[in-house]
């Protein structure tokens, strides 16, 4: 299923959805991904609040099967060191990312400016 059949699925037009070990919204790459891959498939909840481990705002994922309180959470890191079950962003580069905390910031700016709430991993 696409991103755009998903949309239509859930009546929504902006959506996030991390696919192949990336973050895309309407089929357009927005940046790479690592995790430890704890989530399943399916539709999660997205909000932006206060992560008080890394005392700022942050990206939150959750749904009915894996609940808030778990603190999952996007943020910036290089390696799979620098998580313990959340979902890294930055750019690819070998098996790391680079340029993390800026693509997070960039993110994390087009999730409030397009009211972006749910997060689709496929």
């Amino acid at each position: 299923m696409t991103v755009k059949e998903q949309n239509l699925k859930t009546g929504l037009s902006m959506i996030l959805v991390k696919k192949d070990n990336a973050l895309y919204i309407n089929d357009v790459k927005i940046c790479d991904t690592l995790d430890p891959g704890l989530l399943t498939k399916g539709l999660y909840n997205l909000e932006i609040n206060h992560s008080p481990k890394f005392n700022r705002d942050l990206p939150l994922v959750y749904n009915e099967k894996f609940p808030a309180s778990r603190g999952l959470r996007l943020h910036a890191g290089n390696s799979l060191k620098d998580s313990k079950g959340c979902i890294l962003v930055g750019q690819k580069s070998g098996s790391n990312l680079i340029n993390s905390v800026n693509t997070l910031n960039v993110l994390i700016e087009i999730i409030k400016n397009n009211n972006i709430k749910y997060l689709i991993i496929l």
